[in-house]
C-alpha cells in the first residue's frame, strides 16, 4: 500500500473537468447530503481539485470543498462568525471527514477547528497523507494518531484502522469500519 502523492495528483489520468463552466457547475443547494468533507490547506489547492475529482468520479462519492463548491460565499482570508456557521452547516451535512494533511496543514486557521467540530458533531474522520513520494512515511500532528488514515493499492483507497484492519472507502463512508481481513 502506499500513500496519494502530490505527482499522482497532478497525473492526467486525474486532470479535472472545468468547474468554472456554467452549465456543468452545481451548488451547494443541488446537495441534500455529501459523503466527504474535504479539509484541507488552501496552499494545497491544486491537489485537493484534483482528488475531489478523482473521488467522485472514480467512487462516485460526493465531496464537499468550500472554494469549489461556494466559491463566492466564503471569505478564506478572515475567520468570521458567518463563515464558521457556513462550515458548521456544511459539516453537518457530510458523512464523513477527511482530514488531507501535508506540509502546508499546521498553517491553516480551519483545518484543526473542522476537525474538532466534527469529532464532537459525527466523529467518522479518517486522514489522508498528501505526501511527495509513495513511500514517505506519514509523520502528522501527534492528535492525527486517533484517527484512521487512507491509502491506496491500484486504483483502491483504504480506510486503515488505528488498531489493524482496513476497509475500502465507499464501505466506510457507508457507516463499515476497518477490520481485519477485510
Amino acid at each position: 500500500m502506499s500513500y496519494l502523492t502530490k505527482a499522482m495528483l497532478e497525473e492526467p489520468l486525474y486532470e479535472v473537468k472545468r468547474f468554472e463552466q456554467a452549465a456543468a457547475y452545481k451548488t451547494v443547494s443541488d446537495y441534500a447530503s455529501f459523503d466527504i468533507f474535504l479539509s484541507h490547506s488552501y496552499d494545497d489547492k491544486q491537489y485537493i481539485r484534483k482528488l475531489k475529482q478523482y473521488i467522485e468520479d472514480n467512487f462516485k462519492l460526493t465531496c464537499y470543498v468550500d472554494w469549489l463548491c461556494e466559491p463566492t460565499t466564503l471569505d478564506r482570508s478572515a475567520v468570521t462568525r458567518e463563515t464558521a456557521t457556513i462550515l458548521r452547516k456544511r459539516l453537518r451535512q457530510s458523512k464523513t471527514l477527511i482530514f488531507c494533511t501535508s506540509k502546508n496543514s499546521p498553517n491553516s486557521r480551519w483545518m484543526p477547528w473542522e476537525l474538532g467540530f466534527f469529532d464532537a458533531y459525527r466523529g467518522f474522520i479518517s486522514i489522508l497523507p498528501i505526501t511527495d513520494r509513495e513511500t514517505d512515511s506519514f509523520k502528522g500532528q501527534e492528535y492525527l494518531g486517533l484517527y484512521p488514515y487512507i491509502d491506496k493499492t491500484d486504483s483502491i483507497l483504504w480506510v486503515n484502522g488505528i488498531d489493524g484492519g482496513y476497509v475500502k472507502i465507499s464501505d466506510w463512508v457507508a457507516g463499515a469500519l476497518p477490520k481485519k481481513g477485510a
